[in-house]
């Protein structure tokens, strides 16, 4: 049975989506996984054993993270081989 949602819930899934990378389903998804977490962890219960992520969460996940700020692939590879591709 469809849960009765209001035009606040649907702007705050779209908006919560937006940011994440995923689809507002997998938003609300998400937020109430974590949020069954916090309060089973807070009851001292265990948590519902989860599922391996799927490719969207874990994509969305590394996008939260912002831009790569490390080296490139040229430093590192810079750092292990010499100018004739030699190893250092």
């Amino acid at each position: 049975m469809p849960l009765a949602t209001s035009s606040e819930t649907d702007a705050l899934a779209y908006t919560l989506a937006s940011l994440s990378g995923m689809t507002p389903e997998e938003a609300v998804a998400s937020a109430l996984r974590a949020e069954l977490d916090r309060k089973q962890a807070a009851a001292g219960l265990h948590p519902a054993p989860q599922s391996e992520p799927t490719v969207e969460e874990l994509l969305a996940r590394i996008r939260s993270y912002g831009p790569w700020q490390g080296p490139t692939s040229a430093e590192l590879t810079a750092e292990l081989y010499d100018a004739q591709g030699l190893p250092r």
